[in-house]
């Protein structure tokens, strides 16, 4: 149980990586920042230290 409901949790993180990134391809860097932001969220709660820096990484490379 407790592996599928990580395993969600890392699909959603994905999830919001994806979609900035789609946001980022369509020149709509504030929707991108949205969504990353979203990840960024969940991935702290999750304690998914992998992802907190990947998302922090895109963060900063926006600015």
């Amino acid at each position: 149980m407790k592996q599928t409901v990580f395993s969600n949790l890392l699909n959603e993180i994905n999830s919001y990586i994806d979609q900035g990134n789609d946001a980022i391809k369509r020149g709509n860097e504030d929707e991108s920042v949205t969504w990353y932001r979203k990840g960024l969220s969940l991935a702290i709660q999750a304690r998914e230290k992998t992802k907190e820096k990947e998302i922090s990484g895109l963060l900063i490379a926006l600015y």
